[in-house]
């Protein structure tokens, strides 16, 4: 495993982007406690107080399909999950790849892929908010420290990220999908209770039952009716 440590970087995944693109090896991990133009899912920015939190992207080179990336993504998921778990007991994933502490998104996750040599080159980034307590307007936001009230070492908690993903990865080279799907549901945030959904702009109630193996949010309104939704079709009001 090669750790390029950068003191600030436009994006973590711009970066080892590009090296992928120039027969970078697999395992190869940028990361910065200052990251100026980070990217989040579905082309959100994730914004984040210098030196207080991590950006981490890792570039992992193997033969999966396209439609296997569902799991990959769920088993980076379910590794940060068991991550933050050892600091409280409160944390959940929410759909399709938030970290949740104290009902508060604390950490994400965001894959990019291209083909290099026969190779799927995945990089998957990760932003995790580790000593920042102040989060101005963004009242679903928080951090390791502002929940748990400990300041942390960046430096040990990119160690035991790392080392978790290293040591966990036999689920993606054995390809244990039904193991990963089963994990990241009995971790899924507000599974199983009556929550509020925004969808077409109207607020409708209902209960989120699983991710299935599409990775489709499968959700049981209040009438009784079940339906699948592809990110960005729904929005969980918590």
């Amino acid at each position: 495993m090669e750790i390029i440590k950068y003191e600030s970087v436009s994006s973590t995944n711009s970066v080892l982007l590009d090296m992928s693109k120039k027969n970078a090896k697999s395992w190869t991990v940028i990361w910065t406690t200052q990251q100026t133009q980070g990217r989040g899912y579905s082309g959100n920015e994730w914004q984040a107080e210098p030196n207080k939190n991590l950006a981490v992207s890792v570039l992992i080179c193997c033969d999966l399909s396209y439609s296997e990336l569902v799991y990959f993504n769920q088993w980076i998921c379910n590794v940060l999950f068991e991550l933050l778990s050892v600091y409280s007991s409160n944390v959940y994933i929410k759909w399709p790849n938030d970290l949740i502490l104290n009902n508060k998104k604390i950490g994400g996750v965001l894959i990019e892929t291209h083909r290099f040599k026969d190779e799927l080159n995945i990089i998957t980034g990760i932003g995790l908010n580790v000593n920042q307590t102040d989060f101005k307007n963004l009242r679903n936001a928080s951090s390791l420290a502002k929940e748990t009230h400990v300041q942390f070492n960046l430096d040990e908690i990119l160690a035991e990220l790392l080392t978790k993903l290293h040591n966990s990865y036999d689920f993606i080279q054995k390809k244990k999908w039904n193991e990963i799907s089963e994990i990241y549901n009995s971790n899924l945030f507000k599974r199983n209770l009556m929550s509020s959904f925004k969808v077409n702009e109207e607020i409708i109630k209902g209960k989120i039952r699983e991710v299935n193996k599409l990775g489709q949010l499968v959700v049981e309104f209040k009438n009784g009716e079940t339906k699948l939704f592809n990110h960005k079709e729904l929005e969980l009001i918590y």
